[in-house]
């Protein structure tokens, strides 16, 4: 008989330990659901963050063709500036000597 008792035991511990592992394997298929849920919002917003990404990447370059072109725009106009600059600066020579020159007569 204690080798039946010994058994029954030993069956016993053995089907508390299938419950613990089929409670923890529950458990464990649980959190693996959860995660893949979470993973599946996850790779929704990284492709919303990728597009919206994009989106800002194309804004940026316009900008940066925007402010090339109006570099190259302010660049022609200082240019502009200067020759005008010295033109006035030639006129108002010319019109000094010829001041100059009628005041001597």
């Amino acid at each position: 008989m204690d080798t039946f008792a010994v058994l029954e035991e030993k069956i016993g511990l053995l089907v508390a330990h299938i419950k613990k592992l089929q409670t923890e394997k529950n458990d464990l298929a649980s959190q693996r659901d959860s995660l893949l849920k979470k993973n599946e919002g996850l790779n929704v917003e990284s492709a919303r963050l990728a597009e919206e990404n994009a989106q800002l990447n194309a804004k940026v370059q316009e900008a940066e063709r925007s402010s090339a072109k109006g570099n190259k725009q302010l660049d022609a106009l200082s240019k502009e500036r200067e020759l005008t600059k010295i033109a006035v600066d030639d006129l108002i020579k010319s019109i000094d000597g010829l001041v100059k020159s009628e005041k001597q007569q």
